[in-house]
């Protein structure tokens, strides 16, 4: 899916677009024109939502000026403060690109947590198997470990959508369970910390630790591999490759006219989410938090989704979205800390952020979730006819009679 500032695209003469009633309306028809219209409502969206938290704190008591100024601090008033911002960001853009590859091919993945998950899995591993090997071939090792894992456990639900047009959304969601639960019973049990009191391994090796850029901070060197993704990324969409995954996101009937294998794109493109959702759970496990606890994947796949639709699934956008939902975080435990305001506004400003954006890319989003309810009544409707005819069988219908007489549109017959 190409999210573009331009809007849906219709006929027009050039500078126009179609808006469905014969009316022509402006469009952007140059790269410096989109970026300026997509900055300029980007930047709206943050005002008002920011607008709207001021309104909500003064409701309750609270000073806004002195809260707004508690989360600039948390997040970029001193070397910690952004080391933060920096350390929450990264995970959440590198889940941001996967999702944007997925998005820009037209498949909607929520799967980024159980993803994250089995990626944290994977670097434990790692760091097992490789705790006397030099930390210049274990921790690229450790990375790559992290990053199959993840790509292994969105291989199912990869292969049931490409091959069986089984919906990804239920199953990728369903897999997240799988791997909350996976992490539970190993965390109480064989990779528990025999002393820890809460659930938590053994810290990992130390030559799969990620070191901190900067002294005195969370700044770890596995926010480097953020800016290797973001340029690999913005060289994928401009590639021909990239090319072929937006025109299959955007039309599959003529992509497949073109010879595009739409089941390869739609596999490629859950594995590639997969892996860098495990990448960002190597970013947590051995950059971090230095082991795996239960609620290692916090939120981040979730909001992972958010920054790739706020940032437009394009390189820089997601960046910046990256940088400040990671922002409202720092800042919002900060602002607790100093201030005694709750944690919990920095959410609720991150949902006015994008409550905002929703109205800017509401045809892209009425798009996704049409495809969405078709896909799932797609995946379900054979069910549903299926028990449908079983019962019109059993009961209304003739006994001896052909059994698609119940409602099977195939007219095959049950035994």
């Amino acid at each position: 899916m190409s999210v573009t500032a331009e809007g849906p695209p219709g006929g027009g003469a050039p500078g126009t677009s179609g808006a469905g009633d014969g009316t022509r309306v402006p469009r952007a028809d140059t790269s410096f024109e989109r970026a300026t219209i997509g900055l300029g409502t980007s930047l709206l969206a943050v005002l008002v939502a920011l607008g709207l938290g001021a309104i909500i704190l003064a409701g309750s008591g609270d000073n806004p000026l002195t809260a707004y100024g508690a989360i600039l601090a948390g997040s970029f008033g001193d070397s910690f403060a952004i080391g933060e911002t920096l350390a929450r960001a990264a995970p959440l853009a590198i889940v941001g690109i996967g999702a944007a590859v997925a998005l820009r091919a037209g498949v909607i993945t929520i799967g980024a947590q159980g993803q994250l998950i089995a990626g944290s899995i994977g670097t434990l591993v790692a760091g097992f198997v490789l705790r006397d090997a030099p930390p210049a071939a274990a921790i690229p090792l450790a990375a790559l470990a992290g990053a199959v894992f993840g790509m292994v456990w969105v291989l199912v639900p990869a292969l049931l959508r490409a091959r069986l047009n089984v919906n990804e959304i239920l199953s990728t969601l369903l897999f997240n369970e799988f791997a909350f639960l996976l992490l539970g019973y190993l965390l109480n049990g064989p990779l528990k910390e025999p002393a820890a009191i809460t659930p938590k391994s053994d810290p990992l090796a130390d030559s799969v630790i990620l070191g901190d850029l900067v002294a005195s901070t969370r700044l770890h060197a596995g926010v480097l591999a953020v800016v290797v993704m973001v340029a690999l990324f913005g060289l994928w969409t401009r590639s021909t490759m990239g090319y072929r995954y937006d025109l299959f996101g955007e039309n599959p009937r003529l992509a497949h006219s073109l010879g595009i294998p739409g089941r390869r794109i739609i596999l490629n493109s859950l594995l590639i989410s997969g892996a860098l959702a495990g990448l960002a759970g190597w970013l947590q496990a051995a950059g971090l938090l230095g082991r795996l606890y239960v609620d290692i994947a916090e939120e981040i796949g979730f909001f992972g989704l958010v920054v790739a639709m706020l940032g437009g699934a394009r390189p820089l956008g997601i960046l910046a979205a990256a940088l400040l939902v990671g922002a409202l975080q720092a800042g919002g435990l900060h602002m607790q800390a100093t201030e005694g305001i709750p944690a919990s506004l920095s959410d609720v400003i991150q949902a006015l952020i994008l409550l905002g954006f929703a109205v800017r890319y509401a045809p892209q989003i009425a798009a996704i979730f049409r495809r969405a309810v078709r896909s799932v009544g797609e995946t379900l409707g054979p069910v549903v006819r299926h028990r449908g005819a079983r019962t019109a069988g059993g009961t209304g219908g003739p006994r001896g009679g052909p059994a698609g007489a119940g409602g099977d549109p195939d007219g095959h017959g049950e035994s």
